[in-house]
């Protein structure tokens, strides 16, 4: 007899904690925040089990990974959802211009072809399929859940960070399933569990008394014996548990898939044959695919399968059928014999061979049935041709790990350059590639470098200059400036259409480190080229590259962009010139025309879907414009908007330097990250890291820490490209003239070798000027400030002013400048400022908190109250009664803002009056 194996307990055991979490968590996304939940437990945990619960009477859509190799489709829990979700739901949501980029998941939305990959496909994608969860969510929340996304491909992690680092807008709540105990996926669902709005939740084992709840909810009753031992055995795994009870008596086994298989030997034959053939497939199968690799008719499949889904061992999933646990695959497939798994997989390749319609990813399916069963050229070639599908479906990670399988075959299969048209050295190149599409340099290089190394580069130069190209790709993402030693390189071997690629690439990198003049020149020499042999893409990314460095940063000609501004321009290229222009506007001090660009930019980003894609900058020079308007509470809504819903690394660095400069100027609000704080500041882009490297100098001084924003001021100064831009370096040398310290020569000696040729420089340079010694040009720097519409650096250089005023003995001067940059740091809410402002003013005499001056006795009686003397001793040493002195005293506290003696006397001295 079987034994009983319907195990499943209808009772919910434990997890209430994890169960509020979850529901607190959709709380959350119902109302509008950002939210996510990753779910972490071992195998046979009750991760699933734990969801189903959760969304019992949700709105709710699942997809799930499944363990198949190179078998499985890329994304493939998304397109679970979107055929879930169903076509017309998908086409009613989303526009047409949509549907050909969601079929590369879907491929019956359209019978239109995606469009050409430009590099941006992927991206195109990710953002359609964020908009459609958007729209989804908007009518009614909805649940998405990706279950045991630790088997995902890296396409379906790709998409899953992306989602979690650009969290959907209202009304969606993505939940993941993962075990944490798989190196591949642990770093990444470290990092996303970083994420502000993710919660993560570990399964615990469950305590005896939760496995007293599952073992009555199973049995009806709960033996504490049976519940001890249980609980023992299985260590609070739910899973573990089932399978003991099931076996109630038996010996202590060596592991759960010792008891899966005795209940498996004691399945009627057939049922045990139609099992393992199911195990060959993976976690899942087809009725129609199984069919016909086990040859049996509907009613006899059937049959056969009925005594493992009745027992807990199968469940019906969609189409097919999949086992209810991966352990439980694991064990079937473990016990098969070599021949038995062999024949298994040639009958499931030849099945699908025959009929490709009977899998979703039939190249990839042969592909490892092909493998498993030792055929290793069609393994080879059904390897190449899932890689082609790969790569036509923007899913660059998967179609790098089949390249990877198809160059390990390639010894072992003799004529595999007739399998694929491609020489070895070609199929490296084409993984090369896809490791450049995906950033992955760790798997890219050695293949680049191995074709380097047989590539004659006197004999044939052009294939070395695209090599080097390759690699000077694969190594940006390394950091550094190697990849401008190859781009040079590749420059000098390279005739003809390569030279083309080469320049466009060389001249645009080098704006991206500074190098203007190079980058100008070097794009000109290209643009002939490229109208010459017909590249209307490279001839158009040379023309804004041109127009860009010819603009040079605000300095220069900007009628070039303008130009190109009204011309015909993709959406990502047109934004790039909305967002160049916007920097110079920014540069030359016109921030309000900045901020109209950023606007047109961003809305151009959104009519395409790309705003995650390539709006980020864009997003961070309007803040930066409504900063330097004084529009802060505007500045920091649209800093956290976009905080919320991009968490990118590097986007989010950029969008922490305005969350300092915000931080500094107001003295309050939201503590830059952690990683803002650990960058390098003597390397890395200058366009990064001098501008941070100046908002730090500023939070510090803000926080009155000299010494911490001196140190900032040291390590700056060391960066090799620290004169390369000067737009950058101004607003630092401003920061650390500020901080002061034995590098201020050094400081002022840069800010006279720097050109001034913008509103802003000239400006800078002045105040700049006066902070290293001559306050005779801190009128020149108020008078500059004045006629840019930025309202806090004309502030401080108000109290600049005010103070060599009151140095030199020009009290009413001093008092109205106080009194203009006291009005403008009030309006803009700059507390340190104002503090600073008031201070001084007290340290003057000309006010008070109160509204007046200290008088002249007041001033005596000061004196002596900070030299610890009674009211009774001051009367007697200024010849007064002690009730005058008495109120003097009183007097003093008011005006001092103070609520003691002691608190008295420790302004009087912070604040230079004693």
């Amino acid at each position: 007899m079987l034994g009983r194996m319907d195990i499943v307990s209808p009772v919910f055991a434990g997890r209430a904690t994890e169960l509020a979490e979850l529901h607190a968590a959709h709380t959350r996304a119902h109302a509008g925040e950002p939210a996510a939940v990753l779910v972490a437990g071992e195998a046979g945990g009750g991760k699933t089990r734990l969801v189903a619960e959760f969304t019992r009477n949700l709105r709710t859509l699942t997809g799930a990974c499944l363990d198949l190799g190179a078998a499985s489709l890329p994304y493939a829990p998304f397109t679970a959802i979107l055929r879930r979700l169903g076509r017309d739901a998908v086409t009613s949501l989303m526009p047409a211009t949509a549907m050909p980029e969601l079929g590369r998941l879907m491929p019956a939305l359209t019978a239109a072809a995606p469009p050409p990959d430009d590099g941006t496909g992927q991206m195109r994608l990710f953002e359609h399929v964020l908009a459609l969860f958007e729209r989804l969510g908007a009518s009614e929340p909805v649940v998405l859940v990706v279950e045991d996304a630790h088997w995902a491909d890296r396409s379906t992690r790709d998409l899953l960070s992306f989602l979690f680092r650009n969290p959907p807008r209202a009304g969606v709540l993505p939940v993941v399933t993962f075990r944490p105990e798989e190196p591949d996926t642990r770093p990444l669902f470290a990092d996303l569990a970083r994420l502000p709005h993710v919660t993560r939740l570990d399964l615990p084992p469950l305590t005896l008394g939760e496995v007293a709840d599952q073992v009555r909810g199973i049995l009806g009753a709960a033996d504490p014996a049976l519940v001890r031992d249980v609980h023992t055995r299985g260590g609070g795994n739910p899973l573990f548990v089932e399978a003991l009870v099931a076996s109630p008596g038996a010996a202590v086994p060596g592991s759960l898939g010792d008891l899966v298989l005795a209940r498996v030997h004691r399945l009627p034959g057939p049922a045990r044959a139609v099992l393992r053939a199911v195990s060959a497939a993976g976690d899942r199968v087809g009725h129609a695919l199984l069919a016909a690799v086990t040859g049996l008719g509907d009613a006899e499949l059937t049959e056969a399968l009925r005594p493992s889904a009745d027992h807990g061992l199968l469940v019906a999933d969609g189409d097919g059928y999949a086992f209810r646990h991966a352990l439980i695959r694991d064990a079937v497939h473990a016990d098969l014999l070599p021949g038995e798994r062999s024949a298994l997989h040639r009958r499931y390749a030849e099945a699908v061979e025959r009929s490709p319609d009977l899998s979703a990813a039939p190249q990839s399916a042969l592909a490892v049935h092909w493998q498993g069963c030792g055929d290793h050229a069609r393994a080879l070639a059904a390897a190449w041709h899932a890689a082609v599908e790969r790569q036509a479906a923007a899913a660059y990670a998967d179609q790098l790990s089949l390249l990877e399988r198809v160059l390990d075959l390639w010894e072992l299969v003799p004529g595999a350059e007739s399998l694929t048209g491609l020489t070895r050295h070609r199929v490296m190149e084409a993984a090369a590639e896809a490791a450049a599409a995906v950033g992955d340099p760790d798997r890219g290089l050695p293949l680049v470098q191995e074709l380097l190394d047989d590539t004659d580069r006197a004999r044939d130069p052009d294939r070395a200059a695209l090599l080097l190209l390759l690699r000077a790709a694969l190594r940006a993402f390394q950091g550094g400036e190697a990849e401008l030693d190859d781009l040079r390189e590749a420059e000098r071997l390279a005739a003809g259409h390569v030279r083309v690629r080469v320049l466009a690439r060389l001249s645009s990198r080098l704006l991206v480190y500074g190098e203007m003049d190079e980058g100008e020149r070097l794009g000109r020499a290209g643009l002939p080229l490229a109208r010459a042999h017909g590249d209307v893409r490279a001839r158009t990314g040379l023309e804004i590259t041109v127009a860009g460095a010819a603009a040079r940063d605000g300095e220069g000609d900007p009628a070039a962009l303008e130009r190109l501004r009204h011309g015909d321009l993709a959406p990502w290229e047109l934004v790039h010139v909305l967002n160049t222009l916007a920097h110079c506007r920014l540069n030359l001090g016109r921030p309000a025309e900045a901020l109209a660009l950023t606007g047109e930019g961003l809305a151009v980003m959104e009519d395409a879907g790309l705003m995650r894609a390539v709006g980020a900058a864009i997003a961070v020079n309007r803040v930066e414009a409504l900063y330097r308007l004084g529009r802060w509470d505007e500045a920091a809504d649209t800093l956290q908007h976009h905080l919320d819903r991009h968490h990118a690394p590097a986007f989010r660095l950029q969008m922490m330097i305005w969350r300092i400069a915000l931080l500094a100027a107001r003295g309050t609000g939201p503590q830059p990250d952690p990683e803002a704080l650990a960058v390098p500041l003597d390397a890395g882009f200058p366009q990064t890291t001098l501008p941070l490297a100046a908002m730090l100098v500023e939070w510090r001084l803000a926080e009155d820490d000299r010494p911490a924003a001196r140190a900032v001021v040291d390590a700056v100064l060391r960066h090799p490209r620290l004169t390369a831009q000067p737009c950058h370096l101004w607003p630092l040398l401003e920061s650390a003239a500020h901080a002061g310290g034995p590098r201020l020569p050094e400081v002022a000696a840069l800010a006279a070798r720097l050109t001034t040729a913008t509103p802003p420089a000239a400006a800078r340079a002045a105040t700049v000027t006066a902070l290293s010694g001559d306050p005779a040009t801190w009128p020149a720097a108020v008078a500059a400030w004045e006629a840019l519409e930025q309202p806090y650096p004309l502030a401080r250089a108000l109290y600049g002013a005010a103070c060599a005023d009151l140095a030199a003995g020009d009290r009413a001067i001093a008092a109205a400048r106080l009194d203009r940059a006291a009005g403008i740091a009030g309006r803009l809410g700059a507390a340190p400022l104002t503090r600073r402002i008031s201070e001084r003013a007290r340290r003057a005499g000309l006010s008070g908190p109160s509204g007046g001056p200290l008088t002249a006795r007041e001033s005596e009686v000061l004196r002596l109250l900070a030299r610890g003397r009674s009211n009774k001793e001051i009367a007697e040493e200024l010849f007064i009664s002690p009730k005058t002195a008495s109120v003097h005293v009183s007097r003093i506290l008011a005006k001092l803002g103070a609520a003691s003696r002691g608190e008295a006397a420790a302004t009087a001295r912070d604040r230079g009056l004693v």
